[in-house]
């Protein structure tokens, strides 16, 4: 029996489909040695025909379920994104941001469940908050393979019960000799309106060993420039109400009843954006092997993603009141197929956006790998890396400058779309000369996790067919994430610049033809001004410079920033959480090897011990009062000073595993696994920091929602009892189907809980809250017959009150007064564990099939997955479902004879939950067509042409309605022409 059996790291045949059908050049697939080996040996084969049967053959030996992607050859990974090619694997799907493959869902399981490793070590992430791995920051020149673990393994680390992701990369020893390669490519995406037609992005591998192949160095790079765009629209947030809270009013069609959940739009924007992206990556690795057991690897990788994104939108703000609808009624959810309001003639909004950061991951590794003995083998492995991500701007992390024009009397917008259509009316035509500057942000966010882990591996050959694995380690994580906010809510009429302030600044734009992939785009044809953040920020601060008795001077904003005018970041952070998780761990592993009725079978029974200690240290804002500064807003208004404080907690847990596979016939195997595994909970759930809203609402004498959030370091890891079986059939050279299924029962789910109603600070008394207000109201109302709106509440106010305490006339600000002004109350969501099981379990179906020695091929592959997880949308309250749960189908049909290989690839995911506890979000269903053709020149040299999209597919998000549209966009196709070069 071969040792290979028991190797750690193992290469298996489903991702064939990204390691031949992507194929663009010669294939080196690779192998392990033997059992202890954490790399694979490089076996240069001829093509996809050749590389399908080699993994073919590596999934046939593989114990337990893991699939891999391998580096056809020196320099060539499948996909130019690791994400786009794990899409191919069965059982995989991916999330895109700027149509690019970014984040990985594993048998249902999303992005936080999933576990993903460098070279066996866990990596930092650059976000603050989260544990999952963004694909799009690595290229994949300096990959040498991805392996997917979809069932347990002791001696890997856990955090996965999706599936653990580790990323290879090449070490010179592995590879004797002079290797060299160099590719280059031209990158022309129809995304992008304003970019440069085509990028560039290039990558080298060098490689050399020397003293007799015991010495040896490799050095990658590369870098990547992409410019991107998208034409997006959208609603940030559905109200939701009872069914009796919309007036029956006589403006309602197919009205709500009482008990309905009804959705009330909040705003409706349309946005164009524009990304720039730089991507640089460098791998520097050494390794000596003094004698034939003792091999040393020193290794620095880094990564540098360098984002820029600008935006220019046009969007209308409702109350809502639910003042006049068409609605559909879909089992007690009610939403609106066109909304219309005609409250108050307030702005339609134009505004500027700028976000700019980058992203850094440095680590530094060292390896020793010892075989003492022929029958023992022993590794240590150390790493200390580091992510981190800051503002790139002058403007920050991200900001934004607002235009207004008033006189809003219609707005309706009709959802009966793709595309949700906004038609508005003004008292007049929109001109240049009737745009004030009106509100900003300007917002920093820093980020910094440092992970130092070591680990101890052992292997022990007790006899010739059973091996026992034995190893610890220690992993200690320093996450800290900061941010500062410089915000001029001067969303009102009152408080914006001067009519025509910009006039000259802004170019005339329209959204006609924009949206030509969306239903519904044809109706679109809305006209709004753009200009530039620069522009405005300068004007703004030009502005705000002149004499208070020039009608064109702009107040200044209450918090300065940097510069003192409001218009650029601070780089003081008004809060800062620190976080430490510390985690050790060991494991045992016996491996045993026989025959049952002269068919051979393999057994791995493992367990896995692991205990944690967490520490979330927290510096929260301080707030002194609220002040009604324009319409709608009542903002809570920030203290000097933060408020600290430190929560702990703490957990362990014993993982056991087994798995099992037998040849019941000489082609076909049966395999059976089942183990505990645990997803922990991410780093934003576990920071105790208490945020609060920055403005509140109050509509008609009632509190709006008013949301805070805290995060609980007690939470305890999602635990999952697994089970699996499969069954693969191998009926040709290169051909076989495969079926399997999994089970899996997960506790511990992290809910989502709400306290209603909590009064957090008795200092934030609201000015909407208190007698002013309500005596207006009713003043109002006996003179007019109908509830006052705040605009003429307001103006009562200042009116008729303006000796009262809290009310300045002059700077049209209204403050809350302790004792006589009620204090805001918050709704505080917090999460924690429930107690509640809930099971995950589906299918996974794979055929691969070569039309004999034709080079026509095929591979098709789907996963059917189904739970007790899901959100149920005609239930109010809060709720937990899984996100990411969704079907999956993959094909590619594939050529490769005469030096021409070319591929066609379908891939299919349906719609599924993104995540809301108390409201749901979904993605609709998506599918995505690529393609490439590459020639082989000669020895050594292709060129290539790859479409990514090229059936321009759209995107659409919605709540708990398809009617009620969270996001809808198109992003366009994607093509690359270029040639690679291996020595």
């Amino acid at each position: 029996m071969d040792r290979h059996l028991f190797a750690k790291k193992r290469v298996s045949l489903a991702v064939s489909v990204a390691l031949g059908a992507v194929a663009a050049a010669p294939v080196a697939a690779q192998q392990s040695e033997n059992a202890n080996d954490q790399v694979m040996e490089e076996v240069v084969v001829t093509g996809i025909r050749s590389s399908l049967k080699r993994a073919m053959d590596t999934k046939r030996d593989a114990t337990g379920v893991v699939d891999a992607i391998t580096a056809e050859d020196i320099g060539d990974f499948p996909d130019t994104n690791l994400a786009e090619a794990l899409q191919r694997i069965t059982g995989v799907a991916i999330d895109r941001d700027r149509g690019e493959g970014a984040r990985v869902t594993v048998r249902g399981f999303g992005a936080d469940f999933n576990l993903v490793t460098l070279n066996g070590r866990q990596m930092p992430t650059h976000s603050g908050l989260g544990r999952s791995f963004d694909f799009g920051d690595i290229a994949s020149e300096s990959v040498s393979g991805v392996e997917v673990y979809k069932t347990a393994d002791a001696s890997v680390p856990t955090g996965g019960i999706g599936a653990t992701i580790n990323v290879l990369t090449a070490k010179p020893l592995d590879n004797p000799g002079l290797k060299a390669s160099l590719s280059a490519k031209g990158v022309k995406d129809q995304s992008s309106r304003t970019g440069d037609e085509w990028t560039p992005e290039i990558a080298f591998l060098v490689s050399q060993t020397f003293m007799d192949d015991t010495v040896g160095i490799s050095i990658t790079g590369s870098f990547q420039e992409r410019h991107s765009g998208q034409a997006g629209a959208g609603n940030g947030n559905w109200t939701e109400r009872d069914g009796i809270g919309v007036p029956d009013n006589g403006q309602q069609i197919n009205g709500p009843s009482e008990g309905d959940i009804v959705g009330l739009p909040q705003q409706q924007y349309y946005a164009l954006d524009e990304w720039q992206r730089d991507r640089t990556n460098a791998q520097v690795t050494l390794q000596w092997s003094p004698i034939e057991t003792l091999t040393a690897t020193l290794d620095y990788t880094y990564a540098e993603l360098d984002l820029r994104h600008t935006q220019n939108s046009v969007a209308a703000w409702f109350s809502p009141t639910g003042q006049s609808g068409n609605w559909i009624n879909e089992n007690g959810v009610v939403s609106p197929l066109v909304y219309t309001e005609t409250n108050n003639q307030p702005d339609l909004s134009m505004g500027a956006f700028s976000d700019a950061s980058i992203n850094e991951r440095k680590s530094l590794g060292f390896n020793v790998q010892w075989d003492p003995t022929d029958r023992l083998s022993l590794a240590v492995d150390y790493h200390d890396s580091q992510a981190t991500r800051n503002p790139n701007s002058v403007y920050g992390s991200s900001a934004q400058v607002s235009m207004s024009i008033f006189g809003r009397q219609l707005t309706s917008v009709d959802y009966r779309n793709e595309l949700p259509i906004l038609t508005v009316e003004m008292a007049e035509p929109i001109s240049p000369d009737d745009l004030q500057i009106s509100g900003s942000v300007f917002d920093n966010y820093w980020a910094d996790m440092n992970i130092e882990q070591t680990q101890f591996d052992g292997s022990f050959e007790l006899t010739d067919t059973l091996i026992l694995d034995f190893g610890a380690a220690q992993t200690v994580v320093d996450n800290y994430d900061a941010s500062s906010n410089v915000q001029r809510n001067t969303w009102g009429q009152n408080q914006a610049s001067a009519f025509g302030s910009v006039a000259d600044l802004v170019v005339p734009a329209s959204l006609a033809g924009v949206y030509s992939e969306l239903a519904g785009g044809d109706q679109m044809n809305m006209n709004f001004f753009m200009a530039s953040m620069e522009d405005l920020v300068e004007r703004a601060e030009f502005l705000q410079g002149l004499p208070e008795s020039n009608p064109l001077h702009l107040a200044q904003a209450s918090t300065g920033g940097d510069c003192g005018t409001g218009f650029c970041p601070s780089s003081i952070p008004d809060s800062a959480n620190e976080f430490e998780e510390e985690s050790v761990a060991a494991y045992l592993q016996l491996n045993f090897s026989g025959e049952i009725i002269n068919r051979p079978f393999n057994i791995r029974a493992g367990v896995r011990y692991e205990e944690t200690e967490v520490v979330s240290s927290t510096a929260a804002l301080a707030y002194s009062r609220v002040e009604w500064r324009s319409t709608n807003e009542f903002e809570i208004i920030r203290a000097e000073g933060s408020v600290p404080s430190a929560l702990e907690g703490e957990y362990d847990f014993t993982l056991p595993s087994i798995d099992f596979d037998i040849e019941l016939t000489d082609d076909i195997v049966l395999r059976a696994s089942a183990s505990q595994t645990i997803a922990r909970a991410g780093y934003g759930s576990l920071i105790g920091t208490l945020n609060l809203p920055t403005i509140t609402r109050v509509d008609q004498g009632i509190p709006g929602e008013a949301i805070a959030s805290v995060g609980n370091p007690g939470l305890l890891p999602y635990e999952a009892d697994n089970f699996d079986l499969s069954v693969e059939y191998y009926y040709g050279d290169a051909s076989y189907i495969s079926a399997g299924y999994f089970d899996k029962k997960v506790r511990n789910w992290i809910g989502g809980g709400t306290l209603e109603n909590v009064i957090l600070n008795d200092q934030l008394a609201s000015p909407g809250l208190g007698p002013l207000y309500q005596e207006a109201a009713a003043a109002l109302q006996a003179q007019n017959g109908a509830y006052p709106g705040n605009a003429e509440i307001r103006d009562y106010i200042f009116a008729n009150f303006a000796d009262q305490p809290g009310v300045d006339v002059e700077n049209q600000v209204i403050t809350g007064v302790v004792g006589r002004d009620d204090p805001v109350p918050f709704n505080v969501n917090t999460q924690t564990n429930t107690d509640q099981e809930e099971s995950i379990d589906g299918w996974e179906l794979a055929w691969q099939h070569n039309f004999w020695d034709t080079g026509v091929g095929f591979i098709a592959n789907m996963t059917l997955a189904d739970g007790s997880a899901v959100y149920v949308n005609e239930q109010s309250g809060s709720q937990f479902a899984l996100a990411g749960l969704s079907d999956t189908r993959n094909f590619v049909l594939f050529y490769d004879k005469y030096g021409i290989q070319a591929r066609i690839a379908y891939n299919w995911r349906d719609e599924y939950f993104t995540g809301g506890d108390i409201k749901p979000g979904y993605q609709t269903e998506y599918e995505q067509w690529d393609g490439n053709i590459t020639y082989e020149v000669s020895d050594g040299l292709v060129v290539y042409v790859e479409g990514i999209n090229i059936t321009n597919e759209t995107f659409r998000g919605h709540g708990r309605s398809t009617y009620q549209t969270y996001n809808v966009g198109q992003i366009g196709a994607r093509y690359n022409v270029g040639f690679r070069y291996n020595l």
